[in-house]
């Protein structure tokens, strides 16, 4: 009876899906595409290598869907890390870069302001 009882289970249930693709390729695929296309945009308008990193980064995860040996699983692990690292690294430049762009456009004239000349004496 419980043999009869697992294979209606086994018969009826899906196929097991592999743990490192937790996606079905159909859904990986348009996620890889909608992250080439946001972070690509944002590249081009932006010129911040960080958004070239996390585009490169979510479209490696694709790899598992064609190759999920664990050689192939390790490389990615390695590229993803270091991708993600400069991705870091790079937003931090580029936010350096902006505050201090923003910090020379707010900077007062020198003593051009009518206000401030109209009390001196």
């Amino acid at each position: 009876m419980f043999e009869t009882f697992a294979n209606v289970l086994a018969a009826n249930a899906p196929a097991l899906q592999n743990v490192h693709t937790p996606f079905p390729m159909g859904m990986h695929l348009v996620f890889c595409i909608a992250a080439t296309v946001v972070y690509g945009l944002q590249y081009i308008s932006k010129k911040s290598l960080h958004y070239m990193c996390l585009l490169l980064a979510c479209d490696l995860t694709f790899v598992v869907q064609l190759n999920t040996s664990d050689v192939t699983i390790g490389v990615l692990f390695v590229l993803e890390a270091l991708l993600l690292i400069g991705a870091a690294v790079f937003s931090h430049k580029y936010n350096k870069k902006l505050k201090a762009e923003e910090g020379e456009s707010k900077k007062p004239a020198e003593n051009n302001d009518s206000v401030d000349n109209a009390f001196e004496d």
